[in-house]
């Protein structure tokens, strides 16, 4: 079957042509670093009715993602790159509604949308608002939804980061179906830098949706000034604009990668 790997500010992703008969399972084999080729998800691209194209995203662990910020700027460098897309703006469908991409000078920008601030009963066990603190076992976190749900960890707030704070944040009884958790650093007006402990796939180097969330909480609860932030992740730079509430990601992706997986 033939294959790409792209990684996107060192999120790395296992892209397929076709559409898969059983995603699950072969995300978790061909993601698997030892046994497999190694990857923090898969890609593939279908037909869709109410985009240019419909991405199609499993975690490492076979898990659906509904959205993933790195994966659809490397999503997009696939699709385009192969002629799926033929113009350098095109919209995408995902599990979290319809995102608009805009490939230029060599960067992918993506239109996260809206961040959700209040969340109700059907993403959450308990009604929560963004910008009250929320007390996971004496660590304070921040719950936003961007596509996906992160919890916004401050660290002038908390002092550490580890696997095991990182996982249970992510399990706690709050979420109905898990949390990623972002560890953030701000480092002036206009910079932070983020450690993203990601549902599904544990340490990643970059979170796309991770980064979008962080900042935008960051922007709204003052903490920086610049709608227009640089953001330092381990696998490189991001930046996020803020415009008018709506967020956009413009960040790079590149393939590195491409043969036949048996």
């Amino acid at each position: 079957m033939y294959i790409e790997k792209y990684q996107a500010t060192g999120n790395d992703f296992i892209m397929f042509k076709e559409e898969l008969k059983n995603p699950s399972e072969i995300a978790a084999k061909v993601c698997d670093r030892h046994f497999g080729i190694g990857a923090d998800g898969i890609l593939y691209p279908s037909k869709s009715q109410i985009a240019d194209i419909k991405m199609n995203y499993y975690n490492s662990d076979g898990s659906i993602a509904k959205m993933c910020g790195n994966g659809i700027r490397a999503f997009a460098r696939f699709v385009f790159d192969h002629g799926f897309i033929k113009n350098t703006s095109f919209s995408v469908e995902t599990l979290a509604g319809i995102k608009y991409v805009e490939i230029k000078d060599g960067l992918v920008r993506v239109d996260i949308g809206p961040a959700e601030l209040n969340l109700g009963l059907d993403d959450l066990t308990k009604i929560n608002n963004a910008l009250e603190p929320y007390n996971f076992q004496k660590v304070n976190g921040y719950v936003l939804k961007v596509g996906t749900m992160h919890t916004v960890v401050y660290l002038d707030e908390e002092s550490m980061t580890s696997e095991d704070l990182g996982l249970m944040i992510q399990r706690d009884p709050l979420f109905r179906d898990e949390t990623n958790v972002n560890f953030v650093e701000v480092i002036d007006e206009s910079t932070l830098k983020i450690t993203t402990f990601e549902r599904g796939a544990g340490w990643t180097l970059s979170c796309g949706t991770g980064v979008s969330a962080s900042a935008f909480h960051a922007y709204i609860t003052k903490r920086v000034s610049s709608n227009q932030l640089d953001i330092v992740v381990p696998g490189g730079l991001l930046k996020v604009e803020i415009q008018d509430e709506k967020l956009y990601l413009i960040g790079p992706a590149e393939k590195i990668v491409k043969g036949e997986w048996q």
